[in-house]
């Protein structure tokens, strides 16, 4: 895992998520307001937080692993953001005080956990995307969503 603190790469990469997705964070009127627009195949799930624990984070970790072919961008809006592979096994709400910058370093849950959280593999061919209010997860790339829509019809 490498936390993305160079500004000129940490720019580029929400450059791309800001333009290439079209991604609106918003904080009034979010109920009615499309904020992201994934390109197909994807699909949204609405998932209540209760639904989600640390066997679904391993699940979706699992997912990733399987498909990447490398590593991952895990993106938290505007909080650090990383670079790491699925293979490594992050653990759930994991966490760790970095004594150079002198804060404390908090890796997203797949699930997005009252930020926007993204998950999305190096070569922009599929991804996670977690809006926090909505309570909503848009999974892009066709063999993601198989194995997601597995998942989530257990």
């Amino acid at each position: 895992m490498r936390v993305i603190c160079d500004d000129e790469e940490y720019n580029l990469i929400w450059d791309h998520i800001f333009n290439e997705f079209c991604f609106k964070p918003s904080y009034a009127d979010w109920k009615d307001q499309p904020w992201i627009s994934v390109p197909q195949p994807s699909k949204s799930y609405k998932i209540a937080p209760a639904c989600w624990d640390e066997k679904m984070e391993v699940s979706v970790n699992s997912m990733f692993e399987q498909i990447s072919s490398g590593s991952v961008y895990a993106l938290d809006y505007q909080h650090d953001c990383f670079e790491f592979e699925p293979a490594e096994h992050i653990p759930y709400d994991y966490s760790y005080y970095d004594e150079q910058r002198g804060v404390n370093i908090y890796f997203p849950s797949y699930y997005p956990n009252g930020d926007y959280h993204f998950f999305i593999d190096k070569g922009w061919s599929f991804g996670l995307f977690g809006h926090p209010w909505k309570q909503e997860i848009v999974v892009w790339g066709k063999e993601l969503i198989e194995m997601f829509d597995k998942l989530v019809n257990m």
